[in-house]
């Protein structure tokens, strides 16, 4: 059985507190890759491969009650939430607490389809690693990859259905 979750080494909780003064493209950029085994989505895709495919890498940290996802919004953005909790709302009502490793935003950019819910920072401190993947790279030699995120983003989406 799959553990539920995950341990930091502490190599990797001094870079959560280096996002305290760093929020620039290179320290994004270089935070996701060191955790990108962290990150169920990314299992089994080297380094080199995530810095190809991933773009628009930004490290946003929220205070509580802040909109992160409004619903509706057509946007491609996927996050990965590195401390703190978020609230997923729908008709003004709290449907999901979602917690630290977790991926959010992932059903609106996998289906190019407006954001089916809100999502609020459930925290003053709550920070996200705010990205896309290029899907306009699948066709080509990378196309292996792409498979695999979708297996990997399909198992995470099933695990989500599993807790409700």
């Amino acid at each position: 059985m799959n553990n539920l979750f995950t341990i930091y080494t502490k190599d990797e909780i001094e870079i959560f507190h280096e996002l305290e003064t760093k929020t620039d493209l290179f320290s994004s950029t270089s935070t996701l890759i060191k955790i990108s085994k962290k990150i169920s989505i990314f299992k089994n895709i080297p380094e080199n491969i995530l810095f190809k495919i991933v773009k628009d890498i930004k490290i946003i940290k929220y205070k509580k009650d802040e909109l992160i996802i409004e619903e509706n919004e057509k946007t491609k953005s996927m996050y990965y939430i590195l401390l703190g909790e978020v609230n997923v709302v729908k008709s003004d009502k709290i449907i999901a607490t979602i917690k630290p490793n977790s991926i959010i935003g992932e059903i609106a950019s996998l289906l190019n389809q407006p954001r089916t819910a809100s999502v609020y920072s459930a925290r003053d401190g709550t920070t996200l690693i705010e990205f896309k993947i290029d899907f306009t790279l699948m066709q080509t030699n990378l196309g292996y990859y792409f498979a695999i995120i979708y297996k990997n983003l399909s198992v995470e989406l099933a695990k989500k259905l599993l807790i409700k």
